[in-house]
């Protein structure tokens, strides 16, 4: 028998830990571990009451006891400081389970209240956000509160902290003890994660502080200017810029970036009108808060750690914290040497102006990289899936499948481009209409591009029966294609729909029901009500639509992260260092031989027999597009 050792730490630091994560939170010089709730092999829990006694914990250290904590990286890696470990180094993540990374893979809310809620469990103490706030962090005269200040609130405090293992171990125990993961698989990926976080990746330090400082300047400057053509004193207000667009007759019924490029793309705007906006956009850019998480972020030994999180979506694909490198300006300045030029400007102390500096972003990262990037995964997995054979065919022998399809779609009075192709690829795989070839970017009338939505789908038979099976699916259940399984389940929390997957694994939706809901219009920005099938939102609050051209997105998409899972172990075992996983991408630490990773990577697993996959690769100096 194993023995398990449940835990929770209360902690405290001066650095923002939501902002700037774990890795730099504990490396903070009066970072303290105030204590640690705790239960072996779950017997009752007990506490240690200061840094000290945590590092008396039994197992605590021990490889051969299995450390189970919620989000348990942040207890690995508090743990490895506490025992003194370096910066760069810490616990090994295999004897530690993680119960916020199951209930992803079953599709519950990560987050230990809403999933204890959602499980009908053990509750979380709903005082928490107060008590932590009293306690891990600076009060207002810049010191700490404690058990001298606060005695009544710091006996809440410990009765909180206890709680949250008794909490831990019932939705543990819930959601299959140490057996819930879906398979072997899906263990070593969340390895392969913990590894890659660890390990971080190397910045340009000294870029960063300096695109922190000019950025600083450009939006002094461009606030002033903003003020004095507008007369809105906060540009990211959009009550005040509502009101301001009414007075000046624009219409416009929101201040989305999409609404905004759309009057700038037209010429109905006065000189003043035009540079209001191009201002509130420029302000409105995340590049000074990606500086500014990567100058807060970064660990002693320069690298950003703790950059993505396992299963951050629906569908298992990772999203990012921090800097958010999952959500990079795709803008690129036109060679190397441009990039270097403008790293240079700024490290001179000179002025950089903010769309340069913006097409920096990437280059943040310094290498040597080799990056890959699978080519149109989600066209490929989609026809896969489906059956569309002659797309399947494309891809097999190396044609284009923009041109191919753009064949396919033409009529003999009307012959369409590759790059009409490429829209309608990108735009209508999922169910998409005319709406969906607009944010493509399409041009065209409504006519037009109605007339390009039925010629695709009349080129693509087999991809439309595949969403109208997967609409059936949702209410019936059972096999839909030679891929994916259906199956139904009601309990006391109303009907799971479980989506198995070729790799084995499962999508997991819980509380389906057909009913009315709302969703936001994209066109006005306000919420209309519609009606189909929803299930719970993994956060815990609402419910989300779906439908058989959804249903074929996040389906398609968790096939494309499961390809893409497995070629990360491969690279792990075959000691190739994953510091980053953008979308599709991998970056790689090092120049490698890349016909020796594009074999790795685009080896077919044995699940996938059939599937055409490719990816294509290079060197780089700094990370970029």
């Amino acid at each position: 028998m194993v023995d398990v050792l449940y835990l929770d730490y209360e902690t405290r630091a001066r650095v923002d830990l939501k902002k700037f994560g774990v890795y730099a939170y504990v490396q903070c010089p009066d970072f303290r571990a105030l204590m640690c709730a705790w239960s072996f092999n779950g017997d009752q829990v007990q506490l240690a009451l200061s840094q000290e006694e945590c590092l008396e914990i039994p197992g605590l250290t021990d490889d051969n006891v299995i450390k189970v904590a919620h989000n348990a990286q942040f207890e690995r890696i508090v743990t490895s400081q506490i025992i003194g470990l370096p910066c760069h180094k810490f616990l090994d993540p295999e004897p530690w389970y993680d119960t916020a990374a199951i209930a992803a893979e079953q599709g519950w809310p990560r987050s230990l209240a809403p999933l204890a809620e959602a499980l009908g469990g053990e509750q979380k103490d709903e005082a928490g956000n107060r008590l932590i706030n009293l306690f891990c962090k600076p009060n207002r005269k810049g010191g700490w509160n404690d058990w001298t200040t606060h005695p009544k609130e710091w006996m809440d405090f410990i009765d909180y902290c206890e709680q949250d293992v008794y909490t831990l171990m019932d939705v543990c125990r819930q959601m299959g003890g140490l057996a819930g993961w879906p398979n072997l698989t899906e263990r070593r990926v969340f390895m392969a994660d913990q590894r890659m976080n660890d390990r971080g990746v190397n910045i340009d330090l000294d870029m960063a502080k300096e695109a922190v400082r000019c950025l600083e300047e450009n939006n002094a400057e461009m606030a002033e200017e903003f003020t004095e053509l507008s007369g809105v004193d906060n540009p990211k207000s959009n009550p005040q810029m509502m009101a301001w667009v009414k007075a000046e007759g624009i219409p416009a019924k929101n201040m989305q970036a999409t609404t905004i490029e759309a009057l700038l793309a037209g010429d109905e705007l006065t000189y003043e009108q035009r540079r209001v906006l191009e201002l509130r956009s420029e302000l409105a850019l995340t590049a000074s808060q990606k500086f500014s998480a990567a100058v807060g972020g970064v660990s002693p030994d320069g690298r950003l750690r703790g950059q993505f999180k396992f299963f951050g979506a629906h569908t298992g694909r990772w999203s990012g914290r921090g800097v958010q490198l999952q959500n990079l300006p795709r803008a690129g300045l036109p060679s190397e040497y441009h990039v270097n030029e403008a790293i240079l400007t700024l490290k001179l102390g000179e002025r950089v102006d903010p769309q340069t500096l913006k097409c920096l972003v990437r280059p943040l990262l310094v290498g040597p990289f080799t990056v890959f990037d699978y080519a149109s995964i989600e066209a490929r997995v989609i026809a896969w899936l489906a059956g569309e054979q002659w797309a399947l065919d494309a891809f097999t022998k190396g044609r284009d499948i923009y041109v191919e399809t753009a064949e396919r779609m033409s009529t003999p009075s009307k012959k369409l481009t590759r790059a009409q192709g490429k829209v309608a690829v990108l735009a209508l795989g999922y169910a998409g209409g005319v709406n969906s070839l607009v944010n493509m970017g399409a041009d065209g009338t409504k006519e037009e591009l109605n007339l390009l939505v039925r010629q695709w789908r009349k080129a693509n038979p087999k991809i439309v029966k595949f969403w109208e099976n997967l609409d059936e699916a949702i209410s019936q259940g059972g096999k839909v294609g030679s891929h994916v399984m259906f199956k139904h389940k009601r309990d006391r929390r109303g009907v799971t729909m479980s989506v198995r997957l070729p790799s084995g694994r499962s999508l997991n939706y819980h509380g389906v029901r057909w009913q009315r809901y709302r969703v936001e219009d994209p066109k006005t920005g306000k919420f209309v009500m519609k009606e189909g099938w929803t299930y719970l939102n993994i956060s815990g609050h609402g419910f989300i639509g779906t439908y058989g051209g959804r249903m074929a997105e996040n389906i398609t998409q968790a096939v494309a992260r499961d390809i893409m899972a497995e070629a990360m172990v491969r690279l792990e075992d075959t000691g190739f260092q994953v510091v980053g996983t953008v979308h599709d991408e991998f970056i790689i630490e090092g120049m490698h031989d890349l016909d020796k990773i594009e074999r790795i990577i685009t080896a077919s697993p044995d699940w996938a027999a059939g599937l055409p996959i490719a990816a294509e690769g290079g060197h780089k100096a700094r990370y970029s597009k």
